[in-house]
């Protein structure tokens, strides 16, 4: 787990602040975000793929009401973590492939680590609603 804030994290952390008020944007932000992680761009993130998958669809959920209990803080980390993971020109340029990805993984590594009882929480919920909704 990393304890150490990453560089330009608070920068981040600041715009999702401002992103969680806005639907639309966070819609738009979460699409990104998946392209990004099923498209080439996000090979280099073996490691942090599920943290981002997980994210991606807490943040989904709450969305659409229909997971609401989550706190803004964990909100805010998500959001940040993915938005540092879209944004292509970071600490590390993403187009440095191989180390492009290393400084995205330790924003979602710190975020996750801030609000990892929440996520768990998260986790177990959505287990029960694949049990109780299988398609």
């Amino acid at each position: 787990m990393s304890e150490h804030k990453p560089a330009r994290y608070d920068v981040f952390r600041r715009r999702a602040e401002r992103l969680i008020d806005s639907p639309h944007r966070m819609q738009k932000l979460l699409r990104q975000a998946a392209r990004k992680l099923t498209s080439r761009g996000g090979e280099g993130l073996l490691e942090a793929r599920d943290e981002l998958q997980t994210a991606i669809s807490l943040l989904t959920a709450w969305l659409k009401r229909d997971y609401t209990d989550v706190s803004t803080k964990t909100l805010i980390s998500l959001v940040a973590a993915v938005l540092y993971f879209v944004v292509p020109i970071d600490v590390i340029p993403d187009f440095l492939l191989g180390w492009g990805f290393i400084d995205d993984m330790a924003v979602i590594a710190y975020s996750f680590s801030q609000i990892r009882e929440e996520i768990t929480r998260y986790s177990e919920w959505a287990q029960t609603e694949v049990s109780n909704h299988p398609d």
